[in-house]
């Protein structure tokens, strides 16, 4: 039988090595885990960015009116969403040129006027005012036409 007086502190020893090393790895394991966290919520915050966006398109695509918005179109026309007022749009009007979406046209005398409107919103946790990420979404408009 080993008496008292004759372990002289080992394990205070151990414990004082081991200690540190579960502290550690402690340590480690939550700052991972709450890196875990920040991702999903990064990527639930950008899945609800583009279903917004999406939103936004198709209502400025269905408002009353919108084929004759479209039509008339000024490269400083601007369209809103009534439904996702936060989403930005701009207009980038391409006049006439050759129309992207033909299949097998006969005449030479179509063109087609584009209109590309670019939807941006803006998401994330906001820091001094400002959100730190930007989502963007293009939809591009054509219109025939005939030119002479």
């Amino acid at each position: 039988m080993i008496s008292l007086q004759k372990q002289n502190g080992m394990a205070l020893f151990i414990a004082m090595l081991v200690l540190p090393l579960l502290l550690v790895l402690g340590v480690l394991v939550m700052n991972h885990s709450f890196l875990g966290l920040k991702i999903i919520d990064t990527r639930v915050m950008q899945g609800e960015s583009n279903l917004k966006l999406t939103g936004a398109a198709q209502d400025i695509l269905h408002q009353t009116g919108s084929a004759t918005k479209f039509a008339e179109a000024l490269p400083s026309a601007s369209f809103t969403s009534s439904l996702f007022g936060e989403v930005n749009a701009s207009v980038d009007l391409q006049g006439e040129l050759n129309c992207r979406r033909r299949m097998q046209a006969s005449g030479s005398n179509f063109k087609c006027k584009y209109l590309q409107l670019n939807l941006n919103h803006a998401y994330g946790r906001e820091q001094t005012g400002v959100r730190w990420a930007i989502n963007s979404m293009g939809l591009g408009v054509e219109q025939p036409i005939i030119v002479d």
